[in-house]
């Protein structure tokens, strides 16, 4: 997993987090983070993996924040 992908990652799970607090249709970002998780599956680190398998999508852009720097 690349640090672009990781940051594209990180910016869908911002979306569809944001989206929901406004009630905004989660349905793109979602399918996106979905795609990323079976893309990089291989490839991310298992911690990253283990959050996105159970949906625990705020530990997921927490870890990846850390990850980036941000």
């Amino acid at each position: 997993m690349t640090t672009e992908q990781s940051v594209a990652l990180q910016n869908s799970l911002e979306t569809m987090l944001s989206n929901i607090s406004t009630g905004d249709d989660i349905t793109e970002p979602l399918l996106e983070i979905h795609q990323f998780a079976k893309q990089f599956e291989s490839t991310a680190p298992k911690q990253l993996i283990h959050y996105l398998e159970r949906k625990s999508y705020t530990k997921a852009l927490d870890y990846l924040k850390e990850l980036n720097g941000n």
